[in-house]
């Protein structure tokens, strides 16, 4: 059974939680990019949604702005899976993990936005501690007309996770500011990817630092876009050790697998 529960405590069935999601445009579900539960309420989620609204796009943190044509290529038939394979860069847990989810997209007609920046301007920007057309080149497409930099909260939590880091961390010896210019570029980047799909529903999967407490990219959609209603989604098994008051900012509703 899933259930999830509001920010204030409320217990929700699928079908409540549903009915309550659909009054969003926007629904990112924060994984562990290792929780099996997690995986299975995002496959549950695009089901379950693409019953309830027909327009519905998925969004992806795991495929980088340069491979739309060949997942769009894909998702229409257009090239054979081995040749997305090729071209796409998948995860290593792609088969396990985000295959159902695109298949899912390819059955059912679902656009699907490859959203990320690519890894390689993110590295050049952790590198050299800038963010110009110069630095990104042929990249600098991507790059979204407003880019905000300016939350404490995000910079600080950033910043402590880089502390726990182990020291054999490739970015681990990397100046902090940099490091935060580049993953404030990957949330705007995808935040921007959504610009063409803002008037359907959107069911976004990323990592769940990238949308705890409506930080990373919904602050960045929300900042351009303060219209857009957005929904957080967080697995209960990432917030158990969480003091109560976290608990209640860090999403709208933690799912709840039983």
């Amino acid at each position: 059974m899933h259930y999830l529960m509001t920010n204030k405590g409320m217990i929700l069935n699928l079908d409540q939680a549903l009915e309550a999601l659909v009054g969003y445009n926007v629904i990112f579900f924060g994984e562990d990019h290792d929780s099996r539960v997690a995986h299975e309420g995002e496959l549950t989620l695009l089901t379950e949604l693409a019953w309830r609204d027909a327009s519905l796009v998925l969004a992806l943190e795991m495929f980088e702005r340069d491979i739309q044509d060949a997942l769009n290529a894909y998702l229409e038939g257009t090239i054979s899976e081995d040749k997305f394979f090729e071209l796409a860069r998948p995860w290593p847990n792609y088969q396990e993990d985000y295959r159902p989810l695109v298949e899912l997209a390819k059955a059912r007609g679902i656009p699907v936005i490859a959203a990320n920046m690519p890894r390689r301007t993110a590295a050049v920007v952790a590198m050299t501690d800038t963010i110009s057309s110069d630095v990104l080149g042929k990249d600098s497409k991507y790059l979204p007309r407003k880019l905000h930099l300016d939350s404490e909260e995000y910079y600080e939590r950033f910043a402590a996770r880089m502390k726990k880091m182990p020291h054999s961390a490739p970015m681990k010896g990397l100046n902090v500011e940099a490091l935060y210019k580049a993953q404030v570029l990957k949330d705007a980047v995808m935040a921007a990817s959504l610009e063409p799909f803002l008037d359907h529903r959107i069911l976004f999967c990323c990592g769940r630092f990238h949308s705890d407490y409506h930080l990373g990219i919904p602050y960045q959609l929300q900042k351009n876009h303060p219209e857009i209603k957005v929904a957080v989604v967080v697995c209960a098994q990432s917030v158990i050790d969480l003091p109560m008051m976290d608990r209640s900012r860090i999403a709208d509703f933690i799912w709840i697998d039983k």
